[in-house]
């Protein structure tokens, strides 16, 4: 689990570096904001973020995070495309999975992902098993009322 200012550091440029082709300094400030917030969260003890690192690098990260209900869900689990296939993601999976069962009070995890992505297989091969869809409708980005 992240503790030191430069843990969460790392966190913030592995997240966006992964999505690198939106607006390069909003989307920094937005991933900064975001894990700020994440931090709170689990300095009030609601769960937690992990990262795998390797001489200083983040190479893997992911949070999980509960509402108090006993229902924990996964976020933004991310690994450096150059570390894929390495297995950091499933264990961090799994890590994550303990640490919230034990001192979360996490029941029940919860993990949304794309059924059509890769990373599926990690979910499932982890246990995890498909039981709802979820299905999402986002509208199009506009700066001073223009499509782009």
């Amino acid at each position: 689990m992240l503790a030191s200012d430069a843990d969460w550091a790392a966190a913030v440029d592995l997240h966006a570096l992964e999505y690198r082709n939106f607006g390069a300094v909003e989307f920094r400030d937005f991933v900064q904001r975001r894990m700020s917030a994440r931090r709170e969260q689990q300095e009030a003890g609601l769960g937690g973020w992990f990262g795998a690192f390797v001489d200083g690098e983040m190479l893997s990260g992911l949070g999980l995070f509960t509402d108090g209900s006993g229902l924990g869900r996964f976020q933004d689990v991310e690994t450096l495309a150059s570390a894929r296939g390495l297995g950091l993601a499933s264990t961090l999976v799994h890590h994550a999975s303990i640490v919230g069962l034990r001192e979360f009070g996490i029941c029940h995890l919860v993990m949304v992902a794309d059924p059509d992505y890769s990373a599926i297989r990690i979910y499932r091969s982890l246990g995890f098993a498909d039981s709802e869809i979820q299905i999402q409708v986002a509208r199009p980005m506009t700066r001073h009322g223009m499509l782009y």
